[in-house]
């Protein structure tokens, strides 16, 4: 396979395992979505990646999702639905690992494409400040 090169910022085709399903008990979300990948540190081969759905965020938790831009969405090739960004959890996993999907639309490729450096720090320092509040959830694949 040709992977992509891993890269903060780079949407990639995952099956993301989301915190709640793990609890309980789950290895496999049963569902392959968009993600963005927030770190990836090549020395330990180790990515971590923030979910991308369509489902906007529960009342009293708009700080734990980002609406991502239409134009953005366009750009990478992602639906024209609102898509948001959930920076409350992450998965961390072994690249490729087991769980990287090709896109539905192109079986060749893994990724959509880049977000702007400009959105990403948007979601990295969000992500920042989560952490440092202690409402950042890791699930380890």
């Amino acid at each position: 396979m040709n992977y992509p090169v891993p890269s903060q910022g780079l949407v990639i085709r995952y099956n993301y395992l989301w915190r709640k399903d793990y609890a309980n008990g789950l290895s496999d979300s049963g569902k392959d979505r968009p993600c963005a990948i927030v770190m990836y540190a090549p020395k330990k081969g180790k990515a971590a990646v923030v979910p991308i759905t369509h489902t906007p965020p529960e009342l009293g938790e708009d700080d734990l999702s980002i609406k991502i831009p239409p134009q953005i969405c366009a750009e990478i090739g992602l639906d024209q639905d609102d898509n948001w960004v959930r920076v409350s959890e992450l998965n961390v996993f072994d690249w490729p690992g087991d769980h990287l999907r090709t896109l539905p639309n192109n079986p060749l490729r893994f990724d959509y494409g880049m977000i702007p450096k400009e959105f990403f720090e948007t979601i990295r320092d969000r992500i920042v400040a989560l952490i440092k509040e202690s409402r950042v959830t890791q699930t380890k694949r």
